[in-house]
């Protein structure tokens, strides 16, 4: 896809790219690099996408263009990861003093002299600047794939990605000239689509009592008394916002309704925001996913706010950019990403991750639909700062709601990290698969058969990416009940568990012992099939 964004920077970043623009002016598209680079010594600035669902179609042509993610560096990086694990850390002073977005970007952020740097060569490499990220983190541009191949010693093929027709990626890890090495940490070359995890419908069922929906479909009434979330204690969201990053707006005549047959008194606002070429008032295929986590949220949490971040794609680099977005906008305190891919690293992600932690901004993933995948995990659910949230099934009282069992659902995602270290908070957790490697999932919710209202019907809908946005608004009732955000979660919700001496008397889990994902079956404690267990709401806020 092509950036052409202009129209969509806010003021401050207009002002920026024209400051940059007239002290630089645009060379040739096709302008020659200025000298020869010794490559020896080169950083990689891109790895190769490691996707099985692909057919190389071979080179691209020379003069077709291509849109390019350059993200600049954090200054003082390292003193930025030690201010989130103390964040999060209550021995520290710093504990729960996040940054504002000012703060940030005085302290850590680029300055407006290092974009116009980096703005200047782009521009004499042949690149046209077609966008600046509001806190500066991200420059977007366009090229020839031949200046986009020669300036970063790599090679752009074409590739062919099964539904998502075709698409284009380098074929090389990309390296980062010498003259970016001091702003630049990373670009994103390609326009791969993430595969969204869209939950497949679940098998229609006798209707039930008024906690079922239309086909059977549990209601977030069940979900809200089984696993008594806070807004059974009047603590619904208020004050407190979500984001949800898709690639399609939902209508609000859809959510309406849903709140309507469920006596939801739904008092928060849904409003959504334009990432790059994303559009408001669009719909496509993955209008059934938003339409989900939009339902899901404002369901369970009535009170709070939820900001739909649009992007046109779910690839990489929109991904990259909404998670950017909703950083330096800093209006959301939980986010929930309903989406996975086969493990890869995204410098770029990561970095949107750790910059939106500092300001207290948890980040939730669906854990996967393919059980355990002949050992596969997905992300953005394995990134050790992202809460995975993987599946159960619920069976509860259908008159009153009330929790009666549960048990591991099939096809929750869960194993072991192949490129992720064991984080410090999963450090001596009983139970684990592998006691190196970061594991997942952390936590579960029910992930079968949720009533939705889509397009104008009802349907019913199983996967964890109904569970990653019920967390979602529980966390956004704890923030209400605490007063505060809690950014990086993860250590916060095993400190819980460490404290309960990793058994279930306090009442804050269900421990989930039954059932398996196909290589790992769930167990008494922690198992990588259903996490920690299911949170029982309002025992967990009171702790947290």
């Amino acid at each position: 896809m092509l950036y052409g964004l202009l129209y969509n920077l806010k003021p401050m970043n207009q002002k920026l790219l024209a400051l940059a623009m007239a002290v630089i002016p645009f060379a040739s598209l096709l302008a020659p690099l200025s000298q020869a680079q010794n490559t020896d010594n080169l950083k990689i600035a891109s790895e190769v996408p490691q996707l099985t669902d692909m057919q190389d179609l071979g080179h691209r042509d020379p003069g077709q263009a291509i849109d390019i993610l350059v993200s600049l560096r954090f200054n003082r990086e390292e003193e930025l990861n030690k201010l989130v694990e103390e964040q999060s850390d209550r021995t520290s002073p710093n504990y729960h003093h996040y940054l504002s977005s000012a703060e940030f970007a005085d302290r850590f952020g680029p300055t407006v002299e290092q974009v116009n740097d980096v703005v200047a060569k782009l521009t004499t490499a042949g690149f046209q600047i077609t966008g600046v990220a509001d806190n500066r983190m991200q420059i977007y541009a366009s090229a020839p794939s031949v200046t986009v191949e020669t300036y970063f010693k790599t090679e752009i093929h074409n590739v062919n990605q099964g539904s998502d027709g075709e698409r284009y990626t380098n074929v090389k890890p990309a390296l980062l000239p010498a003259e970016l090495e001091a702003t630049v940490d990373a670009v994103v070359l390609d326009n791969l689509i993430v595969n969204s995890r869209t939950p497949d419908e679940a098998e229609p069922q006798p209707l039930g009592s008024p906690y079922r929906g239309p086909k059977d479909g549990i209601g977030p009434g069940t979900i809200a008394t089984a696993f008594d979330f806070p807004v059974q204690h009047d603590y619904d969201g208020t004050d407190h916002t979500a984001a949800v990053i898709i690639d399609s707006d939902v209508k609000d005549s859809d959510l309406t309704t849903y709140w309507k047959y469920f006596s939801i008194n739904h008092t928060g606002t849904v409003s959504r925001e334009a990432v790059l070429k994303g559009k408001v008032g669009k719909y496509t295929s993955g209008q059934k996913e938003a339409t989900l986590d939009t339902e899901t949220i404002t369901g369970l949490a009535p009170g709070a706010d939820v900001i739909i971040y649009i992007i046109a794609e779910l690839n990489h680099p929109d991904r990259d950019a909404a998670i950017n977005q909703i950083v330096s906008d800093n209006q959301a305190e939980v986010v929930n990403m309903s989406f996975g891919q086969t493990e890869n690293i995204d410098k770029v992600f990561e970095k949107g991750l750790l910059a939106g932690n500092a300001k207290g901004i948890t980040f939730v993933a669906s854990g996967g639909d393919y059980g355990s995948d002949h050992g596969k995990v997905l992300v953005p659910a394995a990134e050790p700062h992202v809460l995975a949230v993987g599946g159960t099934e619920l069976t509860a009282n259908r008159s009153t709601g009330e929790w009666e069992s549960e048990v591991a659902w099939p096809s929750s995602g869960g194993g072991v990290s192949k490129l992720f270290s064991l984080p410090s908070y999963q450090n001596g957790v009983p139970g684990l698969a592998s006691k190196k490697k970061r594991n997942v999932p952390d936590i579960a919710f029910r992930a079968y058969n949720d009533s939705r209202f889509v397009n104008g019907a009802w349907d019913t809908v199983g996967g964890t990416s109904w569970s990653s946005p019920t967390y979602v608004a529980l966390q956004l009732e704890i923030n209400q009940y605490q007063g505060s955000r809690f950014g990086w979660v993860n250590p916060t919700i095993y400190m819980v568990f460490q404290a309960d001496g990793y058994k279930y008397t306090n009442g804050h889990f269900y421990d989930i012992t039954k059932g398996s994902n196909g290589l790992y079956k769930a167990h008494t404690g922690y198992d990588n099939v259903t996490g920690i267990g299911s949170p029982i709401g309002w025992s967990l806020a009171k702790d947290f």
